[in-house]
């Protein structure tokens, strides 16, 4: 497991997400679902450690395919989580990470309809793209952002 950083707020839940991210698939979904509901743009707190690592290691460890064992579909933590951690601090290298992570899980998704046959891919997919927006849509407040910033300086 990797050694908690003191760099941002709350280095403590941060050590508990990175230990059940090394857990079995109920713990890691459980760590991804903390990461979604924790990783939100706050302006006035400073941010939470970087999470990256952790949430595509948890998605590799899956083949970028975390689904729900019951019903295939796809964990909706995964793509909550990539979008928070993309989304929170409105970094260019983040959203840039953000997108890049749900295209790889948009071609697990195309593989493994290709091979096996998917009954929730349309489902699974538009998921995905909705994420995909949310990152584009960040990306354009980013760039916006940083349009005033220049002008007024």
């Amino acid at each position: 497991m990797t050694e908690p950083t003191n760099e941002g707020t709350f280095p403590e839940l941060f050590a508990v997400i990175q230990d059940y991210a090394q857990r079995d698939l109920a713990h890691q979904v459980k760590a991804l679902r903390i990461i979604a509901a924790a990783y939100l743009p706050l302006f006035e707190v400073p941010p939470m450690p970087d999470a990256k690592q952790v949430v595509e290691d948890v998605l590799a460890r899956n083949g970028f395919l975390l689904t729900d064992p019951e019903t295939g579909q796809l964990e909706s933590a995964g793509v909550d989580a990539v979008v928070s951690v993309a989304t929170s601090r409105l970094a260019e290298e983040d959203l840039k990470w953000g997108a890049a992570c749900l295209l790889t899980v948009m071609d697990a998704l195309r593989a493994r309809a290709q091979s096996e046959g998917y009954e929730t891919y349309v489902l699974d997919a538009d998921e995905v793209l909705d994420g995909l927006e949310t990152i584009l849509a960040a990306d354009i407040v980013e760039d916006a952002i940083e349009e005033v910033i220049e002008e007024g300086g």
